[in-house]
Parts: structure tokens; sequence; C-alpha cells
């Protein structure tokens, strides 16, 4: 990865704008597209940027059908604290001069992230610690999400082909998109019984017109449509089978949302006059953003058994959430309503990525001034 691509990566993270269903699209090649998916769809809402990012703004045609009343707004959080974080390396395979560790199952067994050629992925996946590169079968292969039995999901990309995988045993399964030309996004998400969700749209249509939200059961490659909606998209799938995310309108989250698989629906709390939506979930917990008329969005954090939000401290939308209420939101760790400081190696800063259930939070460490190679870290808190 050039300095050219860590930094614009590094600019589109610190966006802090509406929410959107967009991914974030560039007038380069695939490949380079694959780099800003992970992080950035949710954050650009109609921001572009002047190195050359081109952002497509998705629309939805219609409102949203009636549901329950939200429960009460809970007061925010704003103080931030300091706590005695333990930091450590995490191993790069051999040959890897950069990797970053992008995901956590929540047991902390397992650690997925990835090193690169050039604007390609190289997936790598931690066991115990222990690095190991998975098979290369696409030119770039995006590791997005890992379960507690070790089975990896993510995205494959070689050219104009692009699929979702499941990865168990050895073994890469492709999975099936419904009959026709689709384009999936943002990323698989799975649970611990291995089902994945994610959502779609006709191909051509990069707007979101016309998306769908796909359900593949555990060990199954057939995509399930769910009778979701036309509003809504899918982000993360408990292990309970409860989904998580949110509807939107004219390409901006309005609401967020938690259904079951038979499309029956509640809307999550939100404050008076802010937007929402969820994007992951853990146990009781999920968490995502709250977007004010104007002005920056903040990390939110839902009960999924009252519906009850909570306003936290930081910026940005949340993405990692554990069953202890542990959040990661824009690289920060969020601990009772308030940022936690992670440390840092002398000279360098840090950004986490996701938090398991046991308290691990994985993530990079990087200089300063983002010119040198990012290196794979955890943290225990």
């Amino acid at each position: 990865m050039n300095d050219e691509e860590q930094q614009l990566r590094n600019r589109l993270e610190r966006i802090i704008a509406p929410p959107s269903r967009l991914e974030a699209e560039t007038m380069l090649d695939a490949g380079r597209r694959q780099v800003f998916r992970r992080r950035s769809w949710q954050a650009a809402g109609g921001v572009a940027l002047a190195t050359g990012v081109v952002v497509a703004v998705p629309v939805v045609m219609r409102e949203p059908d009636a549901a329950p009343p939200a429960p009460a707004y809970v007061a925010d959080s704003v103080t931030p604290v300091k706590k005695n974080c333990q930091m450590t390396a995490l191993a790069m395979p051999k040959g890897a001069k950069e990797a970053t560790a992008e995901g956590v199952d929540p047991s902390g067994r397992y650690i997925i992230g990835h090193d690169f050629s050039g604007q390609n992925f190289k997936p790598i996946l931690w066991t115990d610690g222990v690095p190991k590169r998975l098979p290369q079968v696409e030119k770039s292969v995006q590791l997005t999400t890992v379960n507690a039995s070790g089975v990896v999901a993510g995205l494959a990309t070689e050219g104009n082909l692009e699929y979702a995988f499941r990865y168990e045993n050895g073994r890469y399964t492709r999975l099936k998109t419904p009959p026709g030309d689709w384009h999936i996004y943002p990323w698989p998400m799975m649970n611990a019984a291995g089902d994945i969700v994610i959502n779609a749209e006709p191909d051509g249509k990069i707007e979101g017109e016309d998306s769908i939200a796909l359900f593949w059961a555990a060990g199954s490659t057939t995509a399930v449509k769910l009778p979701l909606p036309e509003e809504a998209n899918v982000y993360d799938i408990t292990d309970d089978g409860m989904i998580v995310g949110g509807s939107f309108v004219n390409g901006e989250g309005r609401d967020a949302y938690v259904w079951d698989r038979t499309g029956h629906g509640r809307k999550l709390a939100a404050p008076a006059g802010m937007r929402s939506v969820a994007y992951a979930a853990e146990g009781d917990w999920a968490t995502g953003g709250l977007w004010p008329a104007t002005g920056s969005g903040k990390p939110a954090l839902w009960n999924l058994k009252t519906g009850a939000v909570t306003k936290l401290d930081g910026d940005g939308p949340g993405d990692s959430v554990n069953r202890d209420q542990l959040v990661v939101a824009s690289g920060k760790l969020i601990r009772d309503g308030k940022v936690v400081g992670l440390p840092a190696p002398k000279g360098q800063e840090t950004s986490a990525r996701a938090v398991a259930n046991t308290g691990l939070i994985v993530g990079v460490a990087q200089d300063a001034s983002n010119d040198g190679p990012t290196t794979p870290r955890t943290w225990k808190c």
C-alpha cells in the first residue's frame, strides 16, 4: 500500500457526516475501491475529498412502515477517562512489511486482518496470536467477520468479479446471490452459528435503488431474501438471529432498527430530531450512530431488549460492541460512555478496530505522520 493510499484511507476514516448506506467509490481501480469499503462507506455521507474520491449517494423511494414508539432517550456521557491498558504487538506472517488487525471473534481467540499487495488485500488469520496467511483465491481477498469456531467470511475480488465467501476447514465456498447480476455491500457479517447477512443491489444501480437484504444460513450457499421494507439495510446479526440496521430515505439513514428473520421489526430509540443507524450488535447490545440535522454525528449504544439508547462520547458511529457494552467508534475505545486512551508505541498513534467479549481490543499502530507502515496490535484494559 503506497503513501497516497494510506493518507486517503486515513482522511476517509475521519470524516464525520450524516449516515449513508453508500460505499466510497473511486475513479481508480477495483482493488482500491475495496480498500475503502471496510471503514469509509458509513461515514462518507455525500462528502467528496480533493484527493479524487467520487462518492455515490444511494436513493430510497418512500418512508418505512410505521413502528411502535421508541423508549426514552438516555442522557449523554461526555467526560473522557484514562485507563491502564496493556498493549501487545501481533506477530506478522513471514514477508509482511505491514499489516492490519480488523476484526476479532467474541472469544478473542481468532483475529482477522490483512497485509497488502499494491492496493489488494492479502488475508491473515491469527489463532491464539499465531498468524497464518489464507489462500489468495482471487486478486483481493478481504476478511470481514469471524466467529468463535474460526469460520471466516468476507469479500473476494478479481477485476469486475466480486463475491461473498465463507472460509471453513481450510476451504473457501462462494456464497451465491439470487438470479441476476447483483452488487453486494458493504460486507458480510456472521453470528456464532455461521449465519451470514449482507445487502445487494442490482448491478448498475449504484445509488442503492431496489436493494435487498440477503441471508445465508450456516453451511448454505443459497441466499434467502429477507422480507424487510424497501428502505431497510442490514449490517449485523446476533447469535439469536436478530438483525440490526436501519431505514433509509434519499440515501440518508433515518431510523435504527432491529428485525427478526420474518421481517418483524422494531425501531430503536433516538433523541428528538436525530437520525440513527445501527451497525453492529453482540448479545443484548447494538452500536451505531446518531446524527443531528446539522453537525457531527456521535456513537450510540442501544439495549436491544428495551430499545433504549445512550449517546456516547467520541466522534462518528460505533462499529463494534461487546456484551459488556464496550464500544469501538472511529478508532477509539469507549467504556462506560467515555473514550478510553489506548497506549501507543513512542511517536505513533493507535486505531482500534473491534472488541471481543473477553475485553480484547484489536487494531493498528502507525507513525503519527501517517507515513509509516501499519502494525497490528491488541490491547487489554
